[in-house]
């Protein structure tokens, strides 16, 4: 019998396998093809059980049964395996989201959540830019744009609008980007570090991006506030021209054009509640 890995074992077990389906896949990866006896064996699982679990799965399509006497079995491959489970996760979420959808037919809430600690951050940051369909307008640091450079390199190739700011140096070919190239370190020591970041004019992630569990962000739809955290890119965006004598004014007319269409639609949502009341 041999020693089935618990972490690994672990990893499946929140995929949704059982213990036993778990061992017994492990198992059978790491020596096939194999018969029932055999597989209880290595994998420690009950044979009172062992036949039941290879059916299931069979009929999950995790395992494949070759030849009769004795009927033997043979696993997917690792890449397999995961093919099956991201195409299988992808139609459940889907059919979810659909499902949530059409429970919920409410508006959407224009409320703050709080994010805290930086993974949380980036994976945020990357859920937003993978779903943007039109434009990505970010301010950051040098190195969380390398941490989001290959959803953003995507974004980019599906044709999203990408604008970027940052006082470090950050890729040029990202965007119309506009960096002054001052050494990270350097300024971190008299500077905080933040992120600001809107994806198609709807979310806003913005707030401290230092590298520790107690760092905090908001992230939010608010239109007010979107439209406050859009000023603050077209301030840099502004100076960044006056000071390197570039002429920004395409970009920042862009920009303008954003804020000014929530501004429209600010005004609109008061008069609506002015005249209801």
């Amino acid at each position: 019998m041999s020693e089935i890995p618990a972490d690994l074992s672990g990893k499946l077990n929140k995929l949704g396998f059982t213990n036993y389906e778990a061992r017994t896949y492990l198992g059978l990866l790491r020596n096939n093809p194999a018969t029932g006896y055999e597989i209880s064996h290595q994998a420690d699982v009950p044979r009172s059980v062992i036949y039941t679990i290879l059916r299931k799965l069979e009929a999950m399509g995790i395992i494949i049964s070759i030849h009769e006497k004795p009927r033997r079995y043979i696993p997917l491959s690792p890449k397999q395996l995961i093919a099956l489970l991201e195409s299988d996760f992808s139609k459940r979420l889907s059919s979810l989201r659909d499902d949530l959808f059409n429970f919920n037919n409410k508006p959407e809430t224009e409320g703050f959540w709080n994010i805290r600690g930086y993974e949380s951050l980036m994976e945020l940051c990357t859920s937003l830019i993978k779903e943007a369909r039109e434009t990505i307008y970010i301010s950051a640091w040098k190195r969380e744009i390398e941490q989001l450079e290959k959803p953003l390199w995507a974004a980019k190739k599906r044709g999203v609008k990408i604008v970027a700011f940052s006082f470090t140096e950050i890729d040029q070919n990202l965007g119309d980007v506009f960096a002054y190239g001052v050494d990270e370190d350097k300024l971190a020591k008299f500077w905080d570090r933040k992120i600001i970041m809107v994806t198609d004019s709807k979310d806003l992630v913005m707030g401290s991006s230092n590298m520790d569990d107690e760092q905090q962000a908001i992230w939010t739809q608010n239109r007010a506030v979107l439209t406050i955290a859009l000023n603050y890119i077209i301030l840099d965006i502004t100076l960044y021209g006056q000071r390197k004598k570039v002429d920004v004014s395409e970009t920042v007319m862009k920009l303008m054009t954003e804020k000014v269409d929530h501004l429209d639609q600010l005004i609109e949502e008061t008069d609506r509640n002015n005249n209801s009341n």
